[in-house]
């Protein structure tokens, strides 16, 4: 019987660095708030469906953007393992923008 060696797993990056830290958490709360936050003002301003629409809109929009993170960043061996939108965001931040 062969044995089996499993693939190394990454541990999540830590962020160090000031600006990366900002970047992370900007971005971080532009995909986590930035839906309720416009689907209130357009509630607001034109109305409860139009408001709900919009939201369900941009969290739609949200989901794709984050997806497109996670295949850009994540390594292939963990696409499988859930990760939350800031982790997700650690990881993109550190492959990607602070290099």
């Amino acid at each position: 019987m062969e044995e089996y060696i499993p693939d190394i797993i990454e541990p999540i990056p830590i962020i160090k660095k000031g600006k990366c830290k900002f970047v992370m958490y900007v971005i971080y709360l532009f995909i986590s708030f930035f839906p309720t936050i416009a689907g209130f003002i357009i509630w607001y301003m034109y109305g409860f469906f139009i408001g709900v629409a919009f939201f369900l809109f941009l969290t739609l929009v949200m989901g794709i953007v984050i997806s497109k993170m996670r295949l850009m960043s994540i390594p292939v061996s963990q696409r499988e393992v859930s990760y939350s939108n800031l982790e997700v965001t650690k990881w993109f931040t550190d492959k990607n923008l602070c290099v």
